[in-house]
């Protein structure tokens, strides 16, 4: 019989569909073991949080400018005393813009920045940076192979490599590997086909239960050999209105085939995953705040499923 904390998967079944978070929809973590990982409805652009049990919070991108806003009041919504570790996956608007506010917070300071080693050029860019160093701080390259201990969880530095000359931002998008004990997350940034493939013949472990999709769903990434490699049985997709068909048809159908559940942002809002370091659960929670998140869905519900590694 499949269990999930704790509790047999055929009693779960029975109880499904239900319970709407309105008078104090924060989630909780279950216990210090425990790994919470948010991903952001920020629109068109990249933002997850990570939070452990014992207070390490990570926060990978912050979508673009104008998701600042938004991703500074969910960090504030959360009770976050600080962010450990913040890491800009590459130079693009849609992944760093909304890190600008959250360097800027008077109450919640930032303690230390990676980036993948290859700065941008953009006025966006040097705002960044401004802000990084007005923190007090200096931008760290992560790059492959490296591996860090964040609290509860260890994250190890798949790509990109070091020595790169001009390279596309997208093709250096630092790409981590997420461990909480027996349960791994994978972070794709922007990369693409290509690189996927050099990732995967670097003979890294690559294989994790949830998968955040690469460039927002685009059909030049999550090609079928590398969703092979990966075998999620979660693919996570952070999308918002975008002209450039994200998430596509090809990769749709790309990650149906290889037997994942597929979650939107755009559709689903922000997703939520709670790791115990054996297995986890998620819901679809959307937080109902002041105005400063108006634009985030009004809707909010748990969700089981036959997975037996994604039940609430």
């Amino acid at each position: 019989m499949i269990r999930v904390w704790g509790l047999p998967f055929s009693l779960l079944a029975s109880a499904i569909v239900i319970a709407v978070l309105i008078s104090n929809p924060r989630s909780s973590l279950a216990s210090s073991n425990s790994l919470e990982l948010s991903f952001l409805d920020v629109g068109q652009g990249d933002s997850t949080l990570l939070r452990d049990g014992n207070g390490f919070d990570v926060l990978i991108d912050g979508g673009k400018t104008s998701a600042g806003p938004t991703v500074v009041a969910y960090l504030r919504y959360q009770g976050i005393d600080d962010i450990d570790v913040m890491v800009a996956s590459h130079a693009h608007a849609d992944h760093i813009g909304g890190l600008i506010d959250v360097l800027e917070m008077n109450d919640i300071p930032v303690l230390s920045v990676l980036y993948n080693g290859y700065p941008g050029t953009t006025a966006t860019w040097n705002s960044f940076g401004t802000a990084v160093a007005d923190e007090g701080l200096g931008l760290v390259p992560a790059q492959f192979p490296g591996s860090y201990t964040w609290g509860l969880m260890t994250a190890y530095v798949l790509h990109p490599e070091s020595g790169l000359s001009n390279p596309d931002q997208n093709d250096v998008s630092v790409v981590l590997l997420i461990s909480h004990d027996n349960v791994d997350f994978l972070f794709t940034g922007d990369i693409g086909s290509a690189i996927e493939a050099t990732v995967v013949a670097r003979g890294t472990p690559v294989v994790a239960e949830v998968l955040k999709v690469g460039h927002h769903g685009s059909k030049f990434s999550s090609s079928s050999s590398f969703l092979s490699a990966v075998g999620p049985d979660e693919a996570i997709i952070l999308v918002g209105n975008n002209p450039y068909g994200h998430p596509t048809i090809e990769t749709m159908d790309r990650l149906l085939a290889a037997g994942a559940r597929i979650y939107r942002t755009d559709q689903n809002g922000t997703v939520l995953v709670q790791s115990n370091g054996i297995t986890y659960r998620g819901n679809i929670h959307i937080p109902r705040l002041p105005n400063i998140l108006a634009d985030y869905r009004k809707r909010s519900h748990f969700y089981t499923t036959p997975n037996a590694n994604f039940d609430a």
